[in-house]
Protein backbone atom coordinates (compact mmCIF):
# COMPACT_ATOMS: atom_id res chain seq x y z
CA UNK A 1 0.00 0.00 0.00
CA UNK A 2 1.32 3.44 -0.88
CA UNK A 3 2.34 5.70 2.00
CA UNK A 4 -0.48 8.16 1.23
CA UNK A 5 -3.15 5.47 1.19
CA UNK A 6 -1.78 3.92 4.36
CA UNK A 7 -1.92 7.29 6.09
CA UNK A 8 -5.52 7.79 4.95
CA UNK A 9 -6.48 4.33 6.19
CA UNK A 10 -4.92 5.04 9.61
CA UNK A 11 -6.70 8.40 9.82
CA UNK A 12 -10.02 6.75 8.92
CA UNK A 13 -9.55 3.98 11.51
CA UNK A 14 -8.72 6.56 14.18
CA UNK A 15 -11.78 8.65 13.25
CA UNK A 16 -14.03 5.58 13.48
CA UNK A 17 -12.57 4.65 16.86
CA UNK A 18 -13.00 8.23 18.11
CA UNK A 19 -16.65 8.16 17.03
CA UNK A 20 -17.21 4.91 18.91
CA UNK A 21 -15.43 6.21 22.01
CA UNK A 22 -17.47 9.42 22.13
CA UNK A 23 -20.84 7.76 21.43
CA UNK A 24 -20.84 4.61 23.55
CA UNK A 25 -24.63 4.47 23.61
CA UNK A 26 -24.68 3.67 19.91
CA UNK A 27 -22.92 0.39 20.77
CA UNK A 28 -24.84 -0.32 23.99
CA UNK A 29 -26.49 -3.73 23.79
CA UNK A 30 -27.83 -4.59 27.25
CA UNK A 31 -27.22 -7.97 28.78
CA UNK A 32 -30.47 -9.81 29.63
CA UNK A 33 -30.35 -8.68 33.28
CA UNK A 34 -29.80 -5.05 32.21
CA UNK A 35 -32.67 -5.28 29.73
CA UNK A 36 -35.00 -6.59 32.44
CA UNK A 37 -33.97 -3.65 34.63
CA UNK A 38 -34.61 -1.01 31.97
CA UNK A 39 -38.00 -2.47 31.04
CA UNK A 40 -39.16 -3.64 34.48
CA UNK A 41 -42.83 -3.82 35.46
CA UNK A 42 -44.44 -3.76 38.87
CA UNK A 43 -46.70 -6.48 40.31
CA UNK A 44 -49.67 -5.13 38.34
CA UNK A 45 -47.82 -5.10 35.01
CA UNK A 46 -47.31 -1.34 34.92
CA UNK A 47 -43.95 0.26 34.18
CA UNK A 48 -42.07 0.38 37.47
CA UNK A 49 -41.37 3.88 38.80
CA UNK A 50 -38.91 2.62 41.40
CA UNK A 51 -36.24 0.12 40.39
CA UNK A 52 -33.11 -1.46 41.83
CA UNK A 53 -30.30 -3.13 39.91
CA UNK A 54 -28.26 -5.33 42.25
CA UNK A 55 -25.48 -7.51 40.86
CA UNK A 56 -21.84 -8.49 41.41
CA UNK A 57 -19.00 -5.99 41.10
CA UNK A 58 -17.63 -5.18 37.64
CA UNK A 59 -20.71 -6.45 35.81
CA UNK A 60 -21.84 -3.15 34.30
CA UNK A 61 -24.32 -1.89 36.90
CA UNK A 62 -23.12 1.70 36.96
CA UNK A 63 -22.81 2.04 33.20
CA UNK A 64 -26.30 0.60 32.91
CA UNK A 65 -27.60 3.37 35.18
CA UNK A 66 -25.61 6.03 33.34
CA UNK A 67 -26.92 4.76 30.01
CA UNK A 68 -30.54 4.97 31.11
CA UNK A 69 -30.07 8.49 32.43
CA UNK A 70 -28.38 9.51 29.19
CA UNK A 71 -31.21 7.99 27.11
CA UNK A 72 -33.87 9.97 29.00
CA UNK A 73 -31.85 13.19 28.78
CA UNK A 74 -31.36 12.74 25.03
CA UNK A 75 -34.93 11.64 24.34
CA UNK A 76 -33.56 9.11 21.84
CA UNK A 77 -34.95 5.71 22.80
CA UNK A 78 -33.39 2.62 21.15
CA UNK A 79 -35.47 0.03 19.33
CA UNK A 80 -35.18 -2.47 22.18
CA UNK A 81 -36.54 0.02 24.72
CA UNK A 82 -39.97 -0.78 26.17
CA UNK A 83 -39.40 1.00 29.49
CA UNK A 84 -40.65 4.41 30.65
CA UNK A 85 -40.36 7.34 28.24
CA UNK A 86 -40.46 11.10 28.44
CA UNK A 87 -41.70 13.17 25.50
CA UNK A 88 -39.92 16.30 26.70
CA UNK A 89 -36.51 17.37 28.05
CA UNK A 90 -35.93 16.19 31.61
CA UNK A 91 -34.44 17.49 34.82
CA UNK A 92 -32.40 14.76 36.48
CA UNK A 93 -30.35 14.06 39.57
CA UNK A 94 -27.25 11.84 39.37
CA UNK A 95 -26.33 10.86 42.92
CA UNK A 96 -23.70 8.99 44.91
CA UNK A 97 -22.33 8.55 48.43
CA UNK A 98 -19.79 11.38 48.60
CA UNK A 99 -18.77 14.29 46.41
CA UNK A 100 -15.59 12.50 45.36
CA UNK A 101 -17.48 9.28 44.58
CA UNK A 102 -19.97 11.24 42.49
CA UNK A 103 -17.04 12.72 40.55
CA UNK A 104 -15.00 9.55 40.20
CA UNK A 105 -17.86 7.13 39.48
CA UNK A 106 -21.14 8.77 38.48
CA UNK A 107 -19.66 11.73 36.59
CA UNK A 108 -16.99 9.53 35.00
CA UNK A 109 -19.58 7.08 33.66
CA UNK A 110 -21.63 9.91 32.17
CA UNK A 111 -18.95 12.29 30.87
CA UNK A 112 -15.57 10.53 30.90
CA UNK A 113 -12.63 10.44 33.30
CA UNK A 114 -12.54 13.67 35.36
CA UNK A 115 -9.54 15.88 34.71
CA UNK A 116 -8.47 14.11 31.51
CA UNK A 117 -9.18 16.29 28.45
CA UNK A 118 -8.61 13.35 26.09
CA UNK A 119 -11.29 11.33 27.90
CA UNK A 120 -13.96 14.06 27.79
CA UNK A 121 -17.17 12.81 26.19
CA UNK A 122 -16.22 9.14 26.50
CA UNK A 123 -18.95 8.25 28.97
CA UNK A 124 -22.57 7.32 28.32
CA UNK A 125 -23.50 10.79 27.06
CA UNK A 126 -22.49 11.37 23.43
CA UNK A 127 -19.85 14.09 23.29
CA UNK A 128 -21.68 16.10 20.65
CA UNK A 129 -24.77 16.40 22.89
CA UNK A 130 -22.91 17.73 25.95
CA UNK A 131 -23.57 21.45 25.53
CA UNK A 132 -22.25 22.93 28.75
CA UNK A 133 -21.09 22.00 32.24
CA UNK A 134 -20.61 23.96 35.44
CA UNK A 135 -17.83 23.22 37.92
CA UNK A 136 -18.59 22.18 41.47
CA UNK A 137 -16.84 24.65 43.80
CA UNK A 138 -14.15 23.27 46.08
CA UNK A 139 -13.89 19.85 44.41
CA UNK A 140 -11.21 19.56 41.71
CA UNK A 141 -12.52 18.38 38.32
CA UNK A 142 -16.05 17.87 39.70
CA UNK A 143 -19.14 18.98 37.78
CA UNK A 144 -22.26 20.35 39.47
CA UNK A 145 -24.55 20.55 36.43
CA UNK A 146 -24.56 19.37 32.82
CA UNK A 147 -26.72 20.63 29.93
CA UNK A 148 -27.62 17.96 27.34
CA UNK A 149 -29.22 18.51 23.93
CA UNK A 150 -32.60 16.76 23.73
CA UNK A 151 -34.12 15.35 20.55
CA UNK A 152 -36.84 18.03 20.72
CA UNK A 153 -34.22 20.69 20.12
CA UNK A 154 -34.50 21.88 23.72
CA UNK A 155 -32.18 20.96 26.59
CA UNK A 156 -32.18 18.51 29.49
CA UNK A 157 -30.29 19.24 32.69
CA UNK A 158 -28.42 16.92 35.06
CA UNK A 159 -27.61 17.95 38.62
CA UNK A 160 -24.88 15.98 40.42
CA UNK A 161 -25.59 15.39 44.12
CA UNK A 162 -24.09 13.44 47.02
CA UNK A 163 -25.85 11.85 49.98
CA UNK A 164 -23.37 13.51 52.34
CA UNK A 165 -25.07 16.84 51.53
CA UNK A 166 -28.00 15.60 53.61
CA UNK A 167 -31.72 15.49 52.94
CA UNK A 168 -31.97 19.30 52.78
CA UNK A 169 -30.12 19.26 49.46
CA UNK A 170 -32.85 17.01 48.03
CA UNK A 171 -35.82 19.08 49.15
CA UNK A 172 -38.06 21.42 47.21
CA UNK A 173 -37.25 20.84 43.55
CA UNK A 174 -39.41 18.76 41.18
CA UNK A 175 -37.31 16.26 39.20
CA UNK A 176 -38.18 13.87 36.37
CA UNK A 177 -35.46 11.24 36.84
CA UNK A 178 -33.30 10.31 39.81
CA UNK A 179 -30.37 7.91 39.44
CA UNK A 180 -28.81 6.77 42.73
CA UNK A 181 -25.53 4.89 42.56
CA UNK A 182 -25.27 2.91 45.81
CA UNK A 183 -27.91 2.90 48.54
CA UNK A 184 -28.73 6.29 50.11
CA UNK A 185 -29.88 6.98 53.67
CA UNK A 186 -33.63 6.55 53.98
CA UNK A 187 -34.30 10.26 54.56
CA UNK A 188 -32.46 11.10 51.33
CA UNK A 189 -34.30 8.34 49.46
CA UNK A 190 -37.64 9.64 50.69
CA UNK A 191 -36.85 13.12 49.42
CA UNK A 192 -35.70 11.73 46.07
CA UNK A 193 -39.04 9.93 45.68
CA UNK A 194 -40.92 13.08 46.68
CA UNK A 195 -39.06 15.02 43.99
CA UNK A 196 -40.44 12.73 41.27
CA UNK A 197 -44.08 12.70 42.42
CA UNK A 198 -45.33 15.95 40.88
CA UNK A 199 -44.46 15.04 37.30
CA UNK A 200 -44.91 11.29 37.54
CA UNK A 201 -41.16 10.79 37.30
CA UNK A 202 -39.05 7.78 38.11
CA UNK A 203 -36.13 6.78 40.32
CA UNK A 204 -33.68 3.93 39.97
CA UNK A 205 -30.74 2.67 41.97
CA UNK A 206 -27.65 0.72 40.93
Amino acid sequence: METGLLSQAIDLAEAIQEKKDTNKLACYEPYPYQLRFHNARDDKGRLARQRLLMAANKTGKTFCGASELAIHCMGAYPKWWTGPRFNKPVKAWACGNTATNVRDIVQAELLGEPGDPEDWGKGALPKELILRTERSPGIPNAISTCIVKHSSGKNSKIYFKSYEQGKQAFMGKAIDVVWMDEEPPMDVYSQALRATLKGGGLSFMT
